[in-house]
Formats: structure tokens, sequence, C-alpha cells
């Protein structure tokens, strides 16, 4: 069939029919609604998820192919692009995401057959009101499935646009990311960033350590292995729900990526101390600060978002038995009017770009572009003067972001020390242990994904040495 004779027909009229089923309608369902840029990919799948009959199964096709498609939409685009005869912009953005995800399946999942894949998605289409373009859809898949593979940028000569296609990064953030760490190295980042990688969870020390837990894991036949760089990490398989697991409902472990546990323990907890998370929720971080601390002392959480502390609460801190953490809604802004007695450490992990975690959310960097991040950095600075007037003389305030931008670490960090009576604490000197490649010429942390397999963490310690501004 010519891709060239078929029409684009008008939208078929919707009529009455059986409830739709199967994964990959589902994925679509998730995908459009997630097109239109109100929500995120993970809360409209897990709304799909509570009124659906689908298997487990089915469940863990469509995270799989919501994800993939997300995360190589611009390499699939290309694709399509290339297979299609019309404009294509003239191709409604509902058909596309069911050529995207038939596509996927075609390029990536060599598992399920070619054959199976393009006829579950005519399936799809036909139950959808653009049933009227099943022809057009099965063509194209059809012809994706034999045609040779699509011209791409020269690396030699465009090394920029053949990374920013063969690893469906835009542009922009790829041209950024060469400017500050080079081709090489942003290679091997883009390459990194494009798997999800393991699944890290953090033992809750409160109530066990790693080997009995690696221990429990084993007996429940689930693979796991110690982590790299954190004492408190297991990394297990991708696929696995970690809710449904004993460790997790029961509170001896919790979800989180590797890198992040690396941040809390910087501020050296000490049990009594009373320390401050500026931006707390979800409250990964406030869990492992109270955590470290042994349930003694006090971690007063803030976060400007009520509704967020108070998910935080029943699904982070409940279930760990952690009574320690006490919250607070309030505007990091209006810090130097909260506190009557200046904290002696405070954890700001600042709002970011989110560039260092897109290989668990490859729809961060989709949602992002170059005017948000001057936004972002604008917040971060005036953020971090508000933690910083705050804080007692001698205090330690920890500054962390989860992106890998130097303009939203290395810079604000500068910006801020040159006009701050506050100095930058070299975290070799106490974590040195850790490795070399953690940390930076000046002693912040960072984590890489190409280097530790975990997500892009950046850390600065700022000691004030002058008296309380508050």
């Amino acid at each position: 069939m010519s891709l060239r004779r078929i029409p684009y027909p008008v939208k078929s009229k919707p009529g009455r029919k059986r409830p739709p089923e199967g994964a990959r309608y589902s994925a679509w369902k998730i995908l459009d609604e997630w097109e239109e840029g109100k929500s995120s990919l993970e809360s409209i799948r897990e709304r799909s998820f509570a009124h659906s009959l689908l298997s487990a199964r089915d469940r863990a096709l469509v995270m799989e192919l919501t994800q993939g498609v997300v995360r190589h939409r611009l390499l699939l685009d290309h694709r399509i692009d290339a297979l299609l005869d019309k404009p294509k912009n003239q191709l409604p953005e509902q058909v596309r995401n069911l050529l995207r995800l038939g596509i996927y399946q075609i390029i990536f999942l060599q598992k399920i057959p070619i054959h199976a894949a393009v006829n579950e998605i005519v399936r799809a289409t036909k139950k959808t009101r653009y049933a009227g373009l099943t022809p057009l859809v099965n063509a194209v898949l059809r012809r994706a499935s034999t045609a040779p593979q699509t011209s791409m940028p020269d690396p030699g000569m465009d090394p920029a646009g053949h990374m920013s296609l063969v690893n469906s990064m835009p542009r922009w953030l790829v041209d950024r990311l060469i400017d500050q760490w080079g081709i090489s190295e942003t290679r091997r980042i883009l390459q990194a960033t494009n798997h999800p990688g393991p699944m890290a969870i953090r033992v809750n020390t409160l109530k066990t350590d790693r080997d009995s837990l690696l221990e429990e894991l084993d007996l429940l036949g689930l693979p796991a292995r110690p982590g790299r760089i954190s004492p408190d990490a297991i990394l297990i398989e991708r696929g696995i729900a970690p809710l449904t697991l004993s460790p997790f409902r029961e509170g001896r472990c919790t979800v989180q990526d590797e890198g992040a546990q690396l941040i809390a323990p910087l501020l050296n907890p000490e049990p009594g101390e009373i320390m401050v998370d500026a931006c707390a929720a979800p409250g990964g971080k406030a869990g492992h600060l109270a955590q470290i601390m042994g349930g003694s002392g006090s971690v007063i959480a803030v976060d400007r978002s009520s509704g967020r502390l108070q998910q935080m609460t029943r699904q982070a801190l409940a279930r760990l038995g952690i009574n320690s953490v006490h919250l607070l809604a309030a505007d990091v802004r209006s810090f130097p009017r909260l506190f009557s007695c200046p904290p002696d450490k405070i954890l700001l992990d600042a709002p970011c770009s989110g560039t260092g975690v897109i290989r668990r959310h490859p729809e961060g960097k989709w949602r992002k572009d170059p005017e948000g991040i001057v936004d972002l950095i604008r917040m971060q600075n005036v953020l971090l003067k508000a933690a910083g007037d705050c804080l007692a003389p001698g205090g330690r305030l920890l500054y962390s972001t989860c992106s890998i931008l130097q303009e939203e670490n290395e810079e604000v960090v500068t910006r801020f020390l040159e006009e701050a009576d506050f100095m930058l604490e070299d975290l070799r000197v106490r974590f040195g242990d850790l490795g070399p490649s953690l940390f930076t010429s000046r002693g912040e942390l960072r984590t890489w994904p190409q280097l530790h397999n975990c997500d892009g963490f950046y850390a600065a310690m700022l000691v004030k040495k002058t008296r309380w501004a508050g």
C-alpha cells in the first residue's frame, strides 16, 4: 500500500461501543492526557491503574510503553516523519501517539513480534475516535517494519544534532551540556541518561540493617545487590513494584536514588539536634535526616504546599516509623521571620530543572526550556539568600539540586559567596573516602549517571561566618 495514496479522513464519530481494553489502548490514553501538560506521567498512570482491570503483566507493558515513548519521543518522531508523505503538521497528535507506540515496539521491544505489535496498535486505533485513520496507521507501521533505517545527522559534522536525535534530547540542552562538559563527556552523559538504570532503595536503619534486608529480599526471590556509593543503598531489578514488597509496606526500606542518599549525611546529623529541611516534600531527605539521628532530635520539614506535606506524612514518614519530623507549611523566603532561635543546620534542596533525574523521569526534558531555567536560577538565588539570612553564626547550609547544569549549581554558589559572608567547605575533608570521582575541585559533591549509575546530584556546604541576620 502506498502511503502517498492514503488521505487523512475526517475523524470518525464516537459511537456506542464496549469499554475499550488492552495495554496499548491504555497506554495511548495516558499519553494523550500527558500531552495536555497538566499532570505528570506517573500521576496519570496511577489514576489509570486505579480504575483499570488490566493484569499485572499488562500494567508492566503500559509502564514500559509510556515511559519508552516519552523517553525516545524525538527519535520516534524522526522515524515517523520519514515514513509519512503528508506534511507532519497535518497529523493529529493523538494519531502520532499511536504511531509512536507502534514504532517504539518495533525498534526497542524485540521480545514482541512485529506483527503482534502492529496488529495491536491497529486494533487500538479502531477503538479511538480516529478509527477512520486505521489504514494510515496500519500502512505506516508495516512500512516501518521493513523500511531502511532513517538517515541521521553526521556525528562528525554535527555532533550535537546527532546526539540530540539518537538520545532524544532537546537540542538546546545538548548544546548547553557540550559547552559545559565537552563533546565526549556529554555523549557519555546522554547515553547513561537514556537508560532507566536499577531501582535503588534505602534501608531504614531504625528497623533493620542492609545485610538483613538483603537476606530478606533473597528469601523473597528478588535479585538485589548492595549499592556502590551509599552504605544504606540496595539496588533491585526494575519492573518490581516496591509497594508489593513486605519490607517496603512494613517500613524497613523506602525508594530513594543512591545519589540522593548521599545528601542528608553531608550535614552530619547528630542525635538531639534540631535541623531544617527547607524544601522538604516529598520527604525522602527529611526522613533520612531523622533516620540518621536515630529518631532523636527534630527535623523541621518546611514546604509551601500543605497538601504535599500531608502526603509526605502518610506515605514517607508514618510507614517508616519516624515521628521526629515536624511539618511546617511556609515559604522559605519568610524564614528570617519564622525562627526566633536561628537554626544551626539547614538543608536547601532547591527547585531545579531536574536534568539529573531524566533517566527516571524522561518527561522532564520536554517540560523545560532555556527561559524556564533562567526563572529557576532566579528562584534559587532568592531561596539561598533567605535560608542563609536565618542561619546561626557558624551554622551550615547545604545547598543541593538534582541538576547537572553548572548555572544551577556552581554558578549559584559562587554568586552567593560573592554577596554573603559565607565560606565554602571542602566536603572531601570529611567525606573523601567516598571516592574522588564524587567531588569537584572545590570540594562540592557531584554524582553522575555515567560514572556512578545513579541520578545526577549536586551539593555544596556553605558555612556562615558572621552574626545572624534575623
